[in-house]
């Protein structure tokens, strides 16, 4: 069998992460993948690593369906955008759920080798996140940006010129 395409790879991970199958989409990273996780300030090195990130990341949002809105993929490299509101029903990053609402606007960037993901560096929310997640209000905190346009029929905001 010949080796999967980073386009295969990204579709797979991202179709898997639907599922919330922890063991599905740690399928496609490398034993020693590296997920950088900006908006939390966290590294996971490894697949134990990334099973306990995961673990909890679905865990606390489990509607999240993780439908890419542009896909930009330059050999090895992925680049992701994704955006969706979920509430956020558990323990996120040591953060009690406090039944709020999340708009997660998201970019993820990965490097693929191998057929497996090698490395991904994540960037979800915005500089006030943390306070988002605990519910606080106030006059310090500016609103969320808007939710973007909605995607077109094919799923896609943007025409491709692959399709």
């Amino acid at each position: 069998m010949s080796e999967l395409t980073t386009r295969e790879v990204i579709e797979g991970i991202f179709a898997d992460a639907a599922t919330g199958d922890l063991e599905r989409v740690l399928r496609w990273w490398a034993d020693d993948g590296i997920l950088e996780d900006v908006t939390i300030a966290r590294a996971f090195v490894g697949k134990d690593e990334l099973r306990d990130y995961l673990r909890w990341y679905f865990k606390a949002l489990p509607d999240i369906r993780y439908q890419p809105i542009r896909l930009v993929i330059d050999g090895y490299t992925a680049i992701v955008e994704w955006q969706q509101s979920a509430p956020v029903v558990d323990v996120f990053d040591g953060v009690a759920p406090s039944g709020v609402e999340m708009n997660f606007h998201a970019l993820d960037m990965f490097h693929v080798r191998n057929g497996l993901v090698q490395h991904e560096v994540s960037w979800y929310g915005d500089g006030w996140f943390r306070q988002r997640l605990a519910g606080a209000s106030g006059g310090e905190i500016p609103p969320p940006l808007p939710v973007t346009p909605p995607l077109g029929d094919d799923g896609m905001r943007f025409e491709s010129p692959e399709r």
